[in-house]
């Protein structure tokens, strides 16, 4: 549990809310990660109140390892949430099952597109609808592409998932590609000492 002076609450709550900040950030995609952000809070507990500081360590084998999200206070920085995994981690090493913010790119995508295109459905199935879905869709990802909430996208309607019978019976079929951007959850230095730099200053 984390708390914030006399109030204790689940993480999951503090969590709640700091990806919607996130995302309202964002124009409310959900393609940034919520770890490394504040949370409202002045550190962590037990469920009966005991306060509990986590090392580096330990926060890096929890959030890591085994994929939990929990709160970190980094050398005294503030405190903040850690972590990039969902609960399926690391039984599942799906990337866009197991990290927080492709997840839910995947379910945001899936249900925009869903309340975009209701008011098609039981349109007659012309060649003109199908392209107006298409473009439409297209247009969209492209702004997605543009703005960098996702790395690549396209809607393609694919010959083998539309076989006759199914168009016939009024079953269409669009294939969405997208590639959210992973989280940059490790980002390592290698310092070398280059003797050509003393030489460069020192010689005339």
């Amino acid at each position: 549990m984390v708390k914030l002076g006399d109030y204790r609450f689940h993480l999951s709550t503090q969590m709640a809310g700091l990806m919607a900040k996130v995302d309202t950030e964002n124009a409310g995609c959900p393609y940034e990660s919520p770890s490394n952000k504040a949370l409202k809070i002045d550190g962590c507990c037990l469920a009966d109140g005991t306060e509990i500081n986590l090392t580096w360590e330990q926060v890096q084998l929890i959030a890591g390892s085994y994929g939990i999200v929990t709160a970190l206070n980094f050398m005294s920085m503030g405190w903040v949430a850690k972590g990039n995994y969902v609960g399926c981690y690391p039984a599942n090493t799906d990337v866009k099952d197991y990290f927080i913010p492709v997840s839910r790119v995947f379910d945001w995508v899936g249900n925009t597109l869903i309340r975009t295109f209701w008011s098609k459905l039981d349109k007659p199935m012309t060649r003109r609808l199908i392209d107006s879905i298409l473009d439409t869709c297209n247009l969209w990802l492209a702004g997605l592409v543009s703005a960098e909430r996702l790395l690549g996208a396209r809607a393609e309607m694919l010959a083998e998932e539309n076989p006759l019978l199914d168009l016939m019976a009024g079953i269409l079929r669009i294939h969405i590609y997208i590639t959210p951007p992973s989280p940059a959850q490790e980002i390592d230095f290698t310092l070398e000492y280059d003797p050509d730099y003393v030489q460069a200053a020192l010689s005339e």
